[in-house]
């Protein structure tokens, strides 16, 4: 990993804000001018013309919780021109100073100290908490009234446009998941990242961002439907209308298909069939079909889900559908894992570390993973794979994987690659010094197969003298071919007895159930004849 250049409780550089800043600003107008709305490139090239000081103000602002700010909080020493900063935003129209904002997010500025003083509130409300005392507030007067008694006491400054800074996020980072914090956990030297060259950008036409802005806002409503169930029949319509102009864009395809699976879930957890299988009809995402099949026999078209469970069995789109359609209605059917019973009085509070202990109680050692370990295993194993030059896998300097590390074509568009490497490892040897010195090389970097916290607690040596290589080898060549379906489901338990042997267990307490992804785990441990078993608590009778 590569040295900080930030310390903990030091102060950054004075410049350090104002360059992450330019370089972002630099690489989006240089990425996507022409894409974005002309309003987002003025507003960025406004930032890069201003002076030192407005463009350090301005950039302290992005990393705080706004769009509003208190004029007396803003203290910066590398500010040395406070109020002329403020101006020059104001005059450059990336900020306002002291305009109507909603009442309610004025308020929030202000400590309870501040209300108290700027409005007459009765002596019992007083003695409220901060939001019940706003509440009183917002009740005993408009909007215009509370920012006319607030602008007499205090000042405050707000940004023009928050959601242009929203969104040169997203399309500088590549998703809404990270956030500017990024940039400082890198420098202080607690996140780094793989260099890949980017071979291409995310959005290669206005049209695509706008069309991608529109399928993560219906995902934004389809998570607050509860709120407003209202809008539900105008999402389907929208959500199923004729597919999206831009045809060869798979992100957007996915997110369209997710959507509508979201929407389904919710309608038919508001017991809405009709509405919740016409979603269904239009993706194919698992468990779209098996969620149809059961709401026809709930309803009793017992026809139409055979004839739904035929087209499954003949061509399952995944393994938990496979599994399904051989269990589904049939008492025991399918492949049964061995399992074992263990008696108990009560519940433990952690299933798996009452399994664990008891497991080891004789010697061994075990670790409860889950899907770590082999995901970490596999990520080392094939880390030169993961992060693969790929046209269109990495577009922003700060992924951790491509884009399409969990999607069906992963492999398909790596497979020379893949076995070329399997074929330069058929050596134990050669095997345990590429892991090694992968894990070594690598530590700290991201991955999203690799947990570097799972290796502190167990190093990749241990790992490698009690996994027999054989194994290992069978385990990380299925995952990195089937991360879509397989990166979850693995077993809870990791044992390495006394004598040597190692086993995974998966842990289940008197109420749990197995659930199809991990069956199918097992399914494929039956195969490869890799020791597994699933041990069940069950409360003596």
């Amino acid at each position: 990993m590569a040295d900080s250049i930030l310390t903990l409780r030091s102060p950054a550089p004075a410049d350090y804000y104002q360059n992450i800043f330019c370089s972002v600003f630099e690489f989006v107008l240089a990425r996507f001018n022409g894409i974005v709305d002309d309003s987002i490139i003025t507003a960025l090239q406004s930032y890069l013309d201003a002076s030192s000081d407005a463009q350090r103000l301005f950039a302290r602002l992005l990393t705080r919780k706004g769009p509003s700010f208190l004029t007396a909080s803003l203290e910066y020493t590398e500010v040395s021109q406070l109020g002329g900063a403020i101006g020059e935003l104001n005059d450059l129209k990336l900020l306002k100073i002291s305009s109507p904002v909603p009442a309610d997010q004025l308020l929030g500025l202000l400590t309870k100290a501040q209300i108290l003083d700027y409005f007459a509130v009765p002596k019992m409300v007083a003695k409220f908490t901060k939001g019940r005392i706003i509440e009183y507030v917002l009740g005993e007067g408009s909007d215009l009234q509370i920012f006319q008694r607030c602008s007499k006491y205090t000042h405050w400054i707000t940004l023009t446009a928050p959601d242009h800074w929203w969104m040169i996020s997203t399309l500088y980072f590549g998703n809404s998941g990270q956030d500017w914090s990024t940039f400082v956990r890198r420098d202080l030297g607690q996140l780094a990242y793989e260099n890949v060259a980017l071979q291409s950008q995310q959005f290669t036409t206005r049209q695509a961002l706008q069309e991608h802005q529109e399928e993560r806002f219906f995902s934004s409503l389809i998570y607050r439907l509860n709120e407003m169930p209202s809008i539900a029949e105008a999402l389907l319509e929208r959500l199923t209308s004729p597919t999206v102009a831009n045809q060869e864009s798979r992100l957007l395809q996915r997110l369209r298909q997710r959507n509508l699976l979201r929407l389904g879930k919710w309608a038919e957890k508001k017991e809405l069939l009709g509405f919740a299988l016409a979603a269904y009809l239009h993706t194919d995402i698992p468990p779209a079909r098996e969620r149809r099949v059961r709401i026809l026999t709930k309803q009793k078209k017992f026809q139409g889900a055979a004839t739904l469970l035929k087209e499954m069995k003949s061509a399952p789109i995944s393994a938990p559908e496979r599994l399904f359609v051989e269990r589904f209605g049939v008492r025991g059917g399918g492949y049964q894992p061995p399992t074992t019973i263990i008696e108990i009085q009560s519940t433990p509070e952690s299933v798996e570390d009452f399994v664990l202990l008891e497991l080891i109680k004789e010697g061994g050692w075990g670790v409860h993973s889950e899907n770590l370990m082999l995901k970490t295993l596999t990520g080392l194993v094939y880390w030169s794979i993961c992060f693969a030059p790929i046209n269109g896998a990495f577009t922003n300097p700060f992924q951790s994987g491509p884009h399409d590390l969990f999607e069906t074509d992963f492999f398909l568009q790596r497979s020379e690659a893949i076995e070329a490497l399997e074929a330069s490892l058929l050596s134990d040897t050669d095997f345990i010094a590429h892991v090694r010195k992968i894990a070594n090389e690598k530590q700290g970097v991201a991955n999203r197969l690799v947990s570097w916290g799972l290796l502190k607690s167990v190093p990749i040596d241990d790992w490698l003298s009690a996994i027999p290589l054989a194994q290992l080898r069978q385990l990380s060549q299925f995952l990195i071919r089937n991360l879509t379906e397989y990166r979850r489901g693995f077993p809870d338990l990791f044992i390495c007895y006394e004598s040597g042997k190692v086993e995974y267990v998966e842990v289940k307490g008197p109420t749990d159930q197995l659930q199809p992804q991990q069956r199918a785990w097992f399914e494929e441990f039956n195969r490869m004849d890799v020791p597994a078993r699933i041990i069940k608590l069950q409360l003596r009778q």
